[in-house]
């Protein structure tokens, strides 16, 4: 007989597999050897044995590959928030240093962790690094304008810092406006700025 208790049983027993990391293809391989066994021995009750064979089959691959899924957002969205620090100099300033390709994606992330970290650190300057970015295309800048607007919205000056030859050039190629952005040559100037700001306040 199987119910509810006899589910709650399955479901632990898979939560168990995926805990030590069972791939659902091992399992799938390994259930499909115990059937071929069992059908040996059961004789003429295997065809009830199989209905439940295939219920508990399907609970248990079911949660496998949903943990597994669960377990790689987690793993991306960690990923995600490493890659676009936000990190407190000193009272009042920010800094965040970005590295490496920057898509829509992640330009949405930085826009959402600056404003949250101004917020809630009451920041009046953020330092913006992109000495690490290579290329920055029309779509990321205009986030990244958006970003400067809505924290000069909260009453935040972004200063933004590294901007190589190659991104320079290619932000006025793509006609990028750029009379509302603070610019300094590099961090340690961006911070020296960031004090001066500071200190008239």
């Amino acid at each position: 007989e199987y119910g509810e208790r006899y589910v709650e049983q399955r479901l632990a027993l898979a939560h168990l597999y995926s805990k030590v990391g069972l791939e659902p293809a091992v399992f799938l391989g390994a259930f499909n050897q115990l059937l071929a066994s069992l059908e040996k021995v059961a004789g003429s009750h295997f065809a009830a044995l199989r209905k439940v064979a295939f219920f508990d089959l399907a609970l248990i691959t079911d949660t496998l590959v949903h943990e597994r899924e669960r377990v790689i957002r987690m793993q991306s969205e960690a990923i995600r928030e490493l890659s676009t620090p936000v990190l407190q100099v000193r009272d009042r300033m920010l800094l965040m240093p970005i590295i490496g390709i920057v898509d829509t994606h992640r330009a949405q992330l930085i826009m959402q962790n600056v404003l949250d970290e101004v917020r809630s650190k009451r920041a009046r300057v953020v330092v913006m690094d992109v000495t690490g970015v290579s290329t920055i295309d029309s779509g990321v800048a205009n986030h990244l304008l958006r970003t400067i607007a809505a924290a000069r919205l909260m009453g935040a000056t972004v200063i933004v810092t590294g901007i190589s030859s190659e991104v320079a050039t290619a932000l006025v190629a793509l006609g990028i406006s750029l009379d509302e952005i603070r610019a300094v040559g590099d961090l340690q100037s961006g911070i020296e700025e960031a004090e001066r700001l500071l200190a008239k306040t």
